[in-house]
């Protein structure tokens, strides 16, 4: 785990700032003896940011702290998970799916969108779904200071906990971006975070074809599965392919023995 507890974009400008000097006194020839020392310092620069950058948007790593993107079991169980809702019609298209297959999901909701449409929000909880933290305003908090972050998450956490009763326990960064900062941010609120690791990039949609094949092809057991019920806080984007290829993973996976659960049960069926 990194556990410097300096925001990422800090670090990378930091970094420059090394690359930067460093090629210049190489080029002035100043650390050249008994090597290239600039040179190779500048490179190391490039290649820190590099490796900096791709663990915070990558969902299945863990160097900057505890990020759940599956679990280790030797069940057929899968975590069906929807993020940027709620969003009219679509979620309550999704909520009818999941309804008639008798399956639960995980909804990772915006605040701004919940604060909109707190009878979705309850209705999620009522038909036995569970309820996550997606920030108020999605984000990028990898681009937020600490009391940014602070007032995302809280904020949201507020909200969900007055039109549910509950607070969530659970959270999902936009787009899965974090580093340390974001994740000590969690830790001291006692939130989990979840990632994913089945995406079929269902937002652009590609078709439900594609997001089904896409969707399908990468499960396993302890899979975590992402799809999108909205569409940030635009709520401009039509999610029908997502509504009609939810309704057809749901069918295949059911045929091949899968079990849906929620995040939290997901969680629990971990296997060392």
């Amino acid at each position: 785990m990194f556990d410097f507890k300096l925001p990422l974009i800090s670090i990378l400008g930091l970094l420059t700032i090394l690359v930067l000097v460093s090629l210049v006194l190489d080029y002035l020839r100043l650390l050249r003896r008994p090597a290239r020392i600039g040179l190779w310092l500048a490179m190391l620069g490039i290649i820190a940011g590099f490796f900096l950058t791709a663990t915070a948007v990558m969902p299945d790593n863990r160097f900057y702290g505890p990020a759940f993107s599956e679990v280790k079991t030797s069940q057929k169980v899968v975590a069906l998970t929807f993020d940027d809702g709620p969003y009219p019609p679509y979620t309550e298209q999704v909520l009818d799916v999941l309804r008639e297959y008798k399956v639960p999901a995980t909804f990772f909701v915006i605040g701004r969108n919940a604060e909109k449409h707190p009878e979705l929000v309850r209705r999620i909880v009522a038909e036995g779904h569970q309820i996550g933290n997606h920030t108020y305003n999605h984000v990028d908090l990898l681009k937020t200071n600490r009391r940014g972050i602070a007032d995302e998450i809280d904020r949201t956490n507020r909200l969900l906990q007055t039109i549910t009763g509950d607070m969530p326990h659970v959270v999902r960064p936009p787009h899965g971006f974090r580093d340390s900062v974001v994740i000590d941010a969690m830790t001291e609120r006692k939130l989990k975070v979840v990632e994913w690791s089945v995406s079929s990039r269902d937002w652009t949609n590609p078709g439900v074809d594609a997001i089904v094949r896409r969707t399908i092809g990468k499960v396993r057991n302890g899979s975590v599965i992402l799809l999108h019920d909205g569409d940030g806080v635009a709520q401009s984007a039509s999610r029908a392919q997502t509504v009609e290829a939810a309704r057809q993973i749901i069918r295949e996976l059911l045929a091949q023995g899968y079990r849906f659960v929620t995040v939290d049960e997901i969680l629990a069926n971990t296997e060392d």
